[in-house]
């Protein structure tokens, strides 16, 4: 626990960040927003420290150990936050997005620490093709958790407009335009890291790999086909409520595919 401090600063950044987004939504400040985007900022850059460290600790890349591949996944929510913060510059969705990075970082400082790994064992696991790979698979999950979230506030939001009992917190929600909006950016921002990941790693597989039959592969092309069905629906005049529920499924693939086919199924993308 004491080898991962920059990690347990991070958290407290991600922390503040989080109380900051809620006084933000509960009694606006001027100064408050930009000191939000600030503590984000300071947590990636101590998380970012930190994974390096692991990296240095386990003789390979951090990825390499679920706990490792959590914590990166926190650090690309934070990104992710970062990217949808900039293209929508809507900043009351911050208190409902922020605790999955809160999470996400907990999660990766809790996990069983590994044993570094031998040159064999990690043979594979090196290249900038391969860690570009993994980056953008991670991404990929992190804007489609940011997706699952929003489709969650969009059907709250949609159920108490139609009951016509907006109380405080979600009177100051943005209309449900922008959060189906928010929700369109972060399936192109997964769709879009998934499609590249599977390129790169369909190319390094043809190095290290003698076949690309694996179901973490099959799984992937599963999350694609869910997501791209949703975005092509969702551009031909879906419902939100419909591409919200869609948004909601997709997302249980995405967890399948990142937990329990990594952890049981999978030889080429099991963590060790």
């Amino acid at each position: 626990m004491a080898s991962h401090a920059l990690g347990w600063l991070a958290l407290l950044c991600y922390l503040g960040a989080e109380l900051l987004a809620v006084a933000t939504l509960i009694a606006p400040r001027p100064a408050w927003p930009r000191l939000t985007t600030l503590a984000i900022a300071a947590g990636l850059a101590l998380q970012f420290a930190d994974l390096m460290h692991r990296a240095h600790v386990l003789g390979s890349v951090p990825y390499r150990t679920l706990g490792g591949s959590v914590s990166l996944f926190a650090w690309m929510l934070g990104i992710a936050y970062l990217v949808l913060l900039v293209r929508h510059r809507e900043r009351a969705m911050g208190a409902f997005l922020i605790p999955m990075i809160v999470v996400a970082t907990v999660a990766g400082l809790l996990l069983p620490e590994a044993a570094p790994v031998s040159a064999e064992a990690a043979k594979g696991t090196h290249g900038s093709v391969f860690a570009l790979h993994v980056t953008l698979a991670i991404l990929a999950y992190a804007a489609f958790t940011f997706s699952f979230v929003l489709s969650i506030l969009y059907l709250i939001q949609d159920r108490q407009i139609r009951r016509r009992r907006t109380g405080l917190l979600f009177s100051r929600l943005p209309a449900l335009e922008v959060i189906g909006r928010m929700n369109r950016t972060s399936v192109t921002v997964g769709l879009a890291s998934l499609v590249v990941s599977l390129g790169l790693g369909a190319f390094w597989a043809e190095v290290v790999w003698t076949s690309l039959a694996d179901p973490k592969v099959e799984w992937a092309a599963i999350t694609l086909v869910v997501y791209g069905f949703l975005l092509w629906m969702d551009r031909r005049g879906w419902e939100g409520p419909r591409v919200a529920v869609l948004s909601i499924l997709g997302f249980g693939v995405v967890l399948f595919s990142y937990t329990i086919v990594n952890l049981y199924f999978s030889r080429a993308h099991s963590f060790r």
